[in-house]
């Protein structure tokens, strides 16, 4: 295993993350309110649109590249393609063009996203793969915060916070550019219906949806969560996240050398588990035990992402995995509806009060529950 190549691999996490945090979930989409004139609708008509072209996209380069043997090429050209659209934000002055450009660079970055994770078997070399994916989850929570703090603290422009952005995107990004090179290896032909019709794979698909509709429902509910029941300020909330955010980043190289001490299909199981239990202990918890809980999730989270990747390359041939990763993003961008809206519907019916929230909260832990009865199903096909 090439250690640099594997740094190299784990910063582009870092990178993406800072993209994640700064341009999708804070700085742009308030740019597009605030500076521009635009809507919240504006913003996620427009990242909606990018999400179905880039599954599309997805797929058929997806297929592309493992036929051809070409991710690690296809990769760096969607990497270089977001660097330069992120620097080009730093001259866009009106609501049109920033949303036209916003539409290109999501596409362009949710596709290094399939790309990068399919390139992990061959950056560990089929050993210590949890480690190395841990590793990268780790770096990239790093790299949210620290992203965050730096915009925000050396920018008085939204034009400066984009520049800062794709600075620091880039910088991390770049060692993937140079060192993460891949060997040729035997490649044969993708039947995408195929795999559309295999059961153990779709079986895979669905419980995962179900698990990552419910963590999905966390991170967007949770700081609301906080205010409502606990009656958190805004320095409360970030600074419970942000404790939470440190045993995530901890706690993600530690479960991938789990990992690469059992099956991470084996080990995905009792992630489910803990996802039922820790919306449970929410609904239970109290002022002070609220950051035990937060500390867990903290943990769940970092370990899902970790193992998830994992559990596509135990279980896909080395020729399909690009393809393969094409449809899990397809099912972990749908796994954002179900769970918010269930949450919305709660809160409409029951009121705005500290009840409401709790069962919203509660009902969550129901979605984690389908899904692991769908995954032991999964599980007595392997």
């Amino acid at each position: 295993m090439n250690k640099i190549r594997v740094f190299s691999w784990a910063l582009f996490d870092f990178a993406e993350t800072v993209f994640s945090s700064n341009i999708i979930s804070v700085f742009f989409p308030l740019w597009i309110v605030n500076t521009l004139g635009g809507s919240s609708y504006h913003y996620s008509f427009v990242y909606s649109v990018s999400i179905v072209i880039s599954i599309i996209l997805g797929i058929i380069s997806g297929k592309m590249a493992d036929e051809k043997g070409l991710k690690d090429r296809f990769f760096k050209l969607f990497v270089i393609g977001v660097i330069f659209l992120i620097f080009s934000l730093y001259f866009i002055k009106s609501l049109i063009p920033a949303l036209t450009l916003f539409l290109f660079m999501n596409i362009l970055y949710q596709q290094s996203l399939i790309f990068y994770n399919s390139l992990l078997e061959d950056i560990s070399g089929g050993k210590n793969r949890g480690v190395v994916s841990g590793s990268g989850i780790g770096i990239g929570y790093v790299g949210g915060v620290v992203s965050l703090l730096l915009a925000n603290y050396l920018s008085d422009t939204p034009s400066q916070t984009f520049l800062i952005t794709a600075i620091i995107f880039s910088l991390f990004a770049l060692p993937s550019l140079i060192f993460v090179k891949i060997p040729k290896r035997r490649t044969v032909p993708v039947n995408i219906r195929e795999l559309f019709r295999e059961k153990r794979f779709f079986l895979f698909l669905l419980s995962v949806l179900f698990l990552t509709d419910a963590a999905h429902g966390l991170i967007i509910f949770m700081s609301v969560y906080l205010n409502k029941v606990f009656n958190m300020s805004q320095s409360e909330i970030v600074n419970i996240i942000a404790f939470a955010g440190i045993f995530a980043i901890v706690s993600a190289p530690v479960a991938g050398y789990i990992l690469d001490k059992i099956s991470p299909a084996e080990f995905m199981k009792f992630l489910f588990i803990g996802w039922i239990t820790g919306f449970i202990f929410l609904f239970f918890s109290n002022s002070t035990t609220i950051y035990l809980v937060g500390i867990m999730f903290g943990i769940l989270l970092s370990s899902l992402w970790t193992t998830i990747r994992l559990v596509v390359i135990e279980i896909s041939p080395y020729e399909q995995l690009t393809t393969r990763f094409a449809l899990m993003a397809l099912s972990e961008r749908m796994a954002s509806i179900v769970s918010p809206l269930t949450w919305g519907v709660i809160i409409f019916f029951l009121g705005e009060n500290v009840f409401s929230y709790k069962i919203a909260a509660i009902t969550l832990s129901v979605f984690p529950l389908i899904g692991f009865l769908i995954y032991l199903r999964f599980l007595r096909l392997t």
